[in-house]
């Protein structure tokens, strides 16, 4: 007990210093991650933390002050491995066949050294790999990583400790210590990432640890375990890859579609998405133990795992792509926005595609007045007819304007209308007309009593 409190603060000293000068070496060499493109940081940041997790907890561990068992010795080689292929993919990016090759090769080292079933230890390479990578994943944020680690790190070493697993214990322990120290100048704004050395050989350690914790358990109870120490990585993944997989997105390219970004877009700082996170590992972890010790049942997890699942759903509805990738399915499945649609008909005769038309004719007849053809009203084309003729009469208003400016400010005078002829007298009763062969000529006569007219 004495020497893993020690240990711990041995670890977590030297890894602080060894975090400085991880990233004066990054900085010195040029090992750093540059913004731009998906990237959300501002400056160039070195990504050599891992080299100082690692350095610090394999040095302590190494000091052999404190026996290590067979099983522990194993899984510190292998995860050496493990952080070494994370360094060079650091240094120069790798396929996912080499990764894949390495991590399943360390992890069935591990499985062998425990002597488990083969079925079993099927399951559990496959388990350590996933759980690998996806703490790898959780990678993607100032301080996400280090709290999820160091208290999954330390429910596992409790979990260990109760079943007589003291180098395992300390090892966890150490490695918490460790991540603590590396914290320190993770946090935001970070100063040095971890990079795929330090997460790879975090989320390896984490996994062969649970195993190990949970082997010769009841199957149920060991799943349920399982699950609640590492369910913030599981979820996370499990996110990614349903928003992948409905965007139409390629699953193994980065992204910024992981729940700590998420949470920064409904309005989370960045200390608060890694505090969320840390939140959730620590019911996570206190749920695994507490079904692990036998004080809860497997059923118990169950409301951890429905509001997990409610998280899940929430943020997945969160919009984080712009627009779907060139190319693949959901491009091609995107409607046409400026494509006309038919009108459905209503009727069975007809009498729907009829009124139809006559909407058509009539939308027709209103915008030809205005010298414009018809479009269909969704069509960006229509906006911009309709802006034309906006244009025509602010040209017409203007054309008003400039006259009354050449009137001198005033507007113009409208003229009195041209008086009308005088109308013609209409023929009195004493007035007769008489015809010559040249045309009509009035002339007046005096009308004599009692002659005819």
């Amino acid at each position: 007990m004495l020497y893993g409190i020690v240990a711990s603060v041995v670890a977590l000293l030297l890894t602080t210093v060894l975090t400085t000068c991880a990233r004066l070496l990054g900085l010195r060499t040029g090992l750093v991650d540059r913004p731009g493109g998906r990237k959300t940081y501002a400056r160039p940041t070195p990504h050599t933390g891992g080299l100082a997790v690692v350095a610090g907890a394999v040095t302590v561990m190494c000091t052999g002050y404190a026996p290590l068992g067979p099983g522990v010795a194993v899984l510190l080689a292998a995860a050496g491995a493990v952080a070494l292929l994370g360094f060079v993919d650091d240094l120069r990016p790798l396929g996912v066949r080499p990764r894949l090759i390495v991590e399943t090769g360390a992890a069935v080292a591990v499985v062998w050294a425990s002597e488990l079933t083969p079925a079993a230890g099927i399951l559990a390479v496959s388990w350590i790999v996933l759980v690998t990578n996806s703490f790898n994943l959780i990678d993607n944020a100032d301080g996400a990583m280090g709290v999820v680690g160091v208290v999954t790190a330390l429910g596992l070493a409790l979990c260990a400790a109760a079943d007589g697993l003291t180098s395992l214990a300390l090892l966890l322990c150490v490695l918490a210590a460790a991540l603590t120290g590396f914290l320190t100048q993770n946090w935001h704004p970070a100063r040095i990432f971890l990079g795929d050395c330090g997460s790879l050989f975090t989320g390896f350690v984490l996994a062969c640890a649970a195993v190990l914790v949970h082997t010769g358990h009841e199957p149920l109870p060991g799943a349920v375990g399982l699950v609640s120490l590492t369910v913030v990585g599981l979820a996370d993944t499990v996110l990614v890859a349903l928003a992948r997989r409905r965007a139409g997105r390629p699953l193994l390219i980065g992204g910024t579609d992981h729940i700590a970004h998420r949470l920064r877009r409904v309005g989370f700082t960045v200390p608060g998405a890694a505090v969320v996170l840390g939140a959730t590992a620590f019911a996570g972890t206190l749920t695994g133990v507490l079904v692990h010790s036998g004080a809860w049942g497997p059923l118990a997890a169950g409301p951890l795992f429905l509001a997990v699942a409610a998280g899940v759903w929430a943020l997945l509805r969160v919009r984080v792509y712009e627009r779907p990738a060139a190319g693949t399915g959901a491009a091609r499945r995107a409607p046409q926005v400026g494509r006309p649609r038919r009108p459905r008909p209503t009727g069975r005769r007809g009498g729907g595609r009829m009124a139809a038309a006559r909407v058509v004719a009539a939308r027709a007849a209103a915008v030809r007045v205005a010298g414009v053809r018809v479009a269909h009203p969704r069509s960006p084309r229509t906006a911009s007819r309709r802006s034309r003729v906006a244009a025509v009469l602010a040209r017409g208003q203007a054309s008003a304007t400039a006259t009354g400016a050449r009137t001198g400010g005033r507007p113009l005078q409208p003229q009195p209308p041209t008086p009308a002829p005088a109308p013609t007298p209409a023929p009195t009763p004493s007035t007769t007309q008489s015809r010559t062969r040249t045309g009509t000529r009035t002339r007046p006569r005096t009308a004599v009593p009692g002659a005819r007219t």
